[in-house]
């Protein structure tokens, strides 16, 4: 008993050793070094509007006249077609690579001849072309090793000795960012640009931006801002920051809804005449089967001709319907395109 309390007192009076605990190192985040080079050479462009919409059906949204060509979209891949409708760009996946690629037709002896993969284009999914009316300059999305996450905006241009697109750049801040960076088309006809990226947004949405474009590529004078000045201008953070002309924005939203009024009365003109197009359809087929009615009548046996006789009239009343529907749709389309003449 002794012993053992000897020999407590002894641990006790033994200072006793601090196991310090280790700390779990944090993880440095090293930056690409080529945002650094785009942050300095960061465009200054004028963003005069922007409106956060379903990344399903972006394309929609965006009022581009007819002289610029014709963008669409199908299950989140883009097409465009010239404003002479004989060629056309298409974005389609390629199961050999699971990627998505570029194709090209052309409109010739009244059919598209077969999509050929675009060449000059690197093997990374690119996707949502659009073609200048210049016929050379090309600007499409693209993910891949030049791209800082993401899709990136890149542009190239047509070479016509070798038939291909040159090697494609990425056109840089505030159009490419580490989010996807989806389309960049232009207005000339407006003189109007727009962008669409998914950065701040959640799942499923996009933001379209409206800019004023340049006619020679601007840049921010980088020493004049701080870092965060930079970046907030680069991440396009707040467009009201870009507004350093407050005419010239008021200008170009006058005419951003002078495109989204034409847009709206060409969209109600195609309803309207696809409705007119479906009741003519309707009326064809019809008629079509009155007349092999009337003409089996006169050979139908007296039952058939009692049934006959109530289908007939049955199909007269609805031909008589579907004449006067016509009608009416025929002046209300007439109507709208008096209106917007």
């Amino acid at each position: 008993m002794g012993l053992f309390l000897l020999t407590t007192a002894t641990q006790a009076g033994r200072p006793r050793k601090v196991v310090k605990k280790k700390t779990a190192k944090k993880e440095v985040k090293v930056e690409d070094p080529r945002i650094q080079q785009m942050l300095a050479a960061t465009q200054k462009v004028m963003f005069i509007d922007s409106m956060v919409v379903d990344k399903r059906h972006f394309i929609s949204r965006i009022p581009l006249s007819a002289d610029a060509g014709l963008l669409e979209q199908t299950d989140s891949l883009g097409q465009f077609t010239n404003e002479l409708k004989d060629h056309r760009l298409t974005a389609y996946f390629d199961k050999k690579d699971s990627c998505i690629h570029i194709a090209q037709s052309d409109y010739i002896a009244n059919q598209w001849t077969a999509p050929v993969r675009v060449g000059g284009i690197s093997d990374s999914s690119a996707n949502y072309p659009f073609l200048m009316p210049d016929g050379v300059t090309f600007y499409f999305a693209q993910k891949g090793e030049q791209s800082i996450g993401g899709y990136d905006i890149f542009v190239t241009r047509y070479d016509p000795e070798t038939g291909s697109f040159l090697k494609a750049e990425n056109i840089g801040m505030p159009f490419s960012s580490t989010a996807n960076d989806y389309l960049y088309a232009i207005d000339e006809v407006n003189n109007l640009g727009y962008f669409v990226t998914d950065r701040r947004q959640p799942a499923g949405k996009v933001c379209i931006y409206v800019f004023i474009p340049n006619e020679t590529r601007k840049s921010y004078q980088s020493e004049a801002y701080s870092d965060a000045q930079m970046r907030a201008l680069a991440d396009i953070s707040r467009i009201a920051d870009t507004w350093t002309d407050k005419a010239t924005r008021q200008q170009a939203l006058a005419r951003l809804n002078e495109a989204k009024a034409k847009t709206t009365q060409l969209q109600a003109k195609k309803g309207g005449a696809s409705e007119l197009e479906n009741l003519r359809h309707q009326a064809a087929v019809l008629e079509k089967a009155l007349l092999l009615a009337r003409n089996y009548y006169a050979r139908a046996s007296k039952n058939d001709r009692q049934t006959l006789t109530q289908e007939i009239l049955t199909s007269e009343k609805e031909l008589e319907a579907l004449q006067l529907e016509i009608r009416r749709v025929e002046k209300e389309v007439h109507n709208k395109q008096y209106k917007s003449n």
